[in-house]
């Protein structure tokens, strides 16, 4: 029967340690590399106040009781034109997100039969949980890329949510508005700062 010298158990227990040190250091960088889990945003409140837009430095401010249900604007961003669509809606008992979103992108195809739909993905707005498209379409023989997104937004005073959408179409051609759909995110990641 074979028995280890000395010198064997010496040199076994100094790779023990040396694995138990590189196993030490392995759990050490695994935990390094996991992210601080972000803190849950909270939910901004749509408020029952005047509404109101500032065009090209002046103010134009609605009087009490009026409030925005659509807004179709053409933008102009380094020089080119982008095409914005903001609505509201009252939203009806046990609607969810995921209903309201998909009969949003319905309209969409409704209004483009030969819409392409790129991506689709969860994000937030003003805190609140929304919902992303990124779609392709034909304007005629001109290529347009768009953007959708969609949430159910608290409201001041309210126990029912209404429903907000917000999208944008550019010429994916033109390279004025190759960074417009970043531009587009900061915008919306403004909502929550107000």
């Amino acid at each position: 029967m074979y028995k280890p010298s000395i010198y064997d158990r010496i040199s076994a227990r100094r790779e023990a340690l040396e694995e138990e040190a590189r196993l030490a250091k392995l759990v050490e960088a695994a935990k390094a590399a996991e992210p601080e889990p972000e803190p849950e945003p909270v939910p901004v409140a749509l408020q029952d106040v005047a509404s109101g837009f500032t065009f090209g430095g002046f103010n134009l401010q609605f009087p009490a009781g009026f409030r925005f249900r659509d807004i179709q604007t053409t933008l102009e961003h380094e020089g080119e034109p982008v095409s914005l669509n903001i609505r509201r809606r009252d939203v009806r008992a046990q609607q969810s997100l995921a209903q309201l979103f998909e009969a949003a992108i319905q309209a969409l195809r409704e209004q483009n039969p030969q819409l392409r739909v790129i991506r689709q993905r969860d994000c937030h707005v003003a805190g609140s949980p929304a919902k992303a498209l990124d779609f392709h379409f034909n304007a005629g023989h001109e290529p347009r890329h768009g953007r959708l997104v969609g949430t159910l937004v608290p409201v001041e005073g309210s126990d029912m949510p209404q429903w907000l959408d917000l999208a944008c179409v550019i010429d994916p051609t033109n390279p004025g508005l190759s960074q417009w759909l970043a531009e587009f995110d900061r915008m919306l990641d403004g909502f929550a700062l107000r």
